[in-house]
């Protein structure tokens, strides 16, 4: 591709676009470029690790006015850190232009060294990155050409099967990465869905890239707008879902002619790790001033925005995730620092893996922070106190707390591997409870309100049973149960020996007993189980035997 220099030497906004994306291609983030309306020292780009500045010129020859610019350069430059001074100029330099440049070198090498990048530097350069002068150089019209060109020839057949369809992928990758000098494409297709995404290519000068949202006022947009912010003011990263995006304004962006209405955009977490990982540790404080127990935190890393950070731990179990918000420092304000706890397993597997002795000291410490109105974080020796805003505690961790102590008691106890279920439920919650409860020795309310105890009955036992539960004031029956298991996550736990008590009991198949005793049948089936009404208990040892003051009671075994 042929370059025109002088018309770029017409189009001062061009030329300088051109240079920083080639000082960008040739030392990458290393290199910073400067705008010299406010005075630049002497150079249009600095190279920290090797102080070399770099001065660029848009002129094509060395003429009396173009030479009294590089002495005014120069003479800035001197007496600064700079220990290369560069001149990059696409200029076809005639012997004078050389020896005139020579005598300069001579004149300012205590200073420092000096080179003279020229036409043909440049256009080597441009030659190794091809999508630089495409970007800079091509109309769209012609874009349009090249690529209709393209499509004709990829309608072909793939005649040489997977080998043939490589080769074009290949040819087609490196023409997308031609497109822009900024802006990477990876492209991918499968199940009938092609997606191409927009990266931005190594090296590339820092973009400025205004975003313009449709956001509509209902919980989804308002969680889009609560992300975004976050991910701009404190680096947590985030992900705009297409339909959101109205425009973007970054001109080397709108020049890919993307479909905004099917685009993504991934805002990456803005991650330190310098510094970390930390320990830490977070106490209640009472509102007279005492501390409660400490919870110990390994603090991993942070994300920073332009009001400041998050910083991101957990405790020793993994359960429990911390998040501190802490925001640059106003103006005679000081700092404000908040906190946001999350409790609660990110995987299956997790939970299964935790100590529930730990988990219990953990929950137990969180229980307190959740009553106590203040809070303090003690990084190394400085303490942060955080004083919570009014609100009510939420009482969560109490039952949590309670449940870990059965969970505990009940392993121990039965000496079994019973593993921490990866989802607590009711279920989990009820059943831990009751073990722990039998095995204490106390009566526990059982759920078992459909169970019912089968008798194989004389007919003479049959008619007893009827006229006390059904058509009298009913009674209170007592039986053993074998077999019975309660499960705690996957696990079955065995529950014998189990003595089962209905406070008030009925029979379910009264009618079949009526019917039975009216066929004078001597052997007759009774079931009994709990009234609508009826407590069930639950012991391990026998129920004791009724006082004869309380009256008859009816038991069974």
């Amino acid at each position: 591709m042929r370059i025109s220099w002088d018309e770029l030497a017409e189009s001062p906004k061009k030329a300088e676009q051109l240079f920083d994306l080639l000082m960008h291609a040739e030392y990458g983030d290393r290199v910073r470029t400067i705008n010299g309306s406010g005075g630049d020292g002497g150079r249009d780009a600095w190279i920290e690790d090797i102080r070399r500045s770099v001065e660029f010129k848009s002129w094509t020859k060395l003429g009396k006015s173009q030479r009294a610019q590089v002495v005014r350069s120069l003479k800035r430059a001197v007496g600064t850190e700079t220990a290369s001074w560069v001149l990059v100029a696409p200029v076809h330099p005639t012997p004078g232009d050389l020896q005139w440049f020579n005598s300069l070198k001579g004149r300012y090498r205590s200073s420092f060294e000096m080179v003279f990048r020229d036409v043909r530097w440049l256009e080597l350069k441009l030659a190794e990155r091809p999508d630089i002068a495409r970007y800079m150089l091509t109309t769209p019209h012609q874009e349009v050409i090249d690529m209709q060109r393209e499509l004709h020839q990829e309608q072909a057949g793939l005649v040489g099967g997977v080998p043939d369809l490589l080769k074009r992928l290949d040819v087609l990758r490196s023409r997308s990465d031609e497109l822009s000098p900024i802006w990477g494409l990876d492209f991918a297709s499968r199940g009938g869905q092609n997606s191409v995404f927009v990266r931005l290519k190594p090296g590339s000068p820092p973009q400025r890239i205004e975003v313009h949202l449709d956001v509509v006022d209902d919980p989804a947009g308002s969680a889009v707008t609560e992300a975004v912010a976050a991910a701009l003011h404190y680096g947590s990263g985030a992900v705009i879902e297409p339909g959101y995006i109205n425009r973007v304004d970054n001109e080397a962006i709108t020049a890919l002619n993307l479909p905004w209405e099917q685009v993504a955009m991934v805002l990456p977490d803005q991650r330190v790790t310098a510094g970390f990982p930390r320990a830490a540790t977070l106490r209640a404080r009472t509102g007279d001033g005492a501390t409660g127990r400490p919870l110990h935190l390994t603090l991993h890393y942070a994300t920073e925005g332009s009001l400041g950070m998050y910083v991101h731990g957990t405790d020793s179990t993994g359960m429990l995730r911390l998040r501190l918000r802490i925001d640059r420092p106003a103006p005679e304000q000081g700092s404000n620092v908040g906190m946001l706890l999350q409790y609660g397993a990110k995987d299956d597997q997790h939970a299964a893996s935790v100590d529930p002795e730990a988990l219990l000291r953990t929950v137990t410490v969180l229980d307190s922070l959740d009553q106590a109105p203040g809070m303090i974080l003690v990084l190394d020796t400085e303490q942060i106190d955080l004083d919570a805003q009014t609100r009510e505690p939420t009482g969560h961790f109490a039952p949590i707390a309670r449940t870990l102590r059965d969970f505990v008691f009940v392993r121990d106890e039965l000496d079994v591997v019973l593993p921490l279920p990866a989802r607590w439920s009711r279920r989990d919650e009820r059943n831990i409870a009751i073990l722990a409860g039998l095995l204490r020795g106390d009566e526990v309310s059982m759920p078992l309100s459909t169970t019912v105890c089968h008798q194989i009955s004389t007919a003479e036992e049959a008619r007893l049973y009827m006229d006390l539960l059904e058509t009298g004031y009913g009674g209170r029956i007592d039986f053993e149960m074998v077999g019975l298991t309660l499960p705690v996550g996957k696990v079955p736990v065995p529950v014998d020996p189990l003595y089962v008590a209905f406070s008030r009991a009925r029979i379910t198949n009264a009618a079949e007993v009526t019917t039975a005793l009216a066929s004078a049948e001597k052997i007759v089936p009774v079931d009994i189980g709990p009234a609508p009404d009826s407590a069930v208990l639950g012991r391990r040892t026998p129920f004791p035997g009724p006082d004869p003051a309380d009256g008859p009671e009816t038991s069974s075994t």
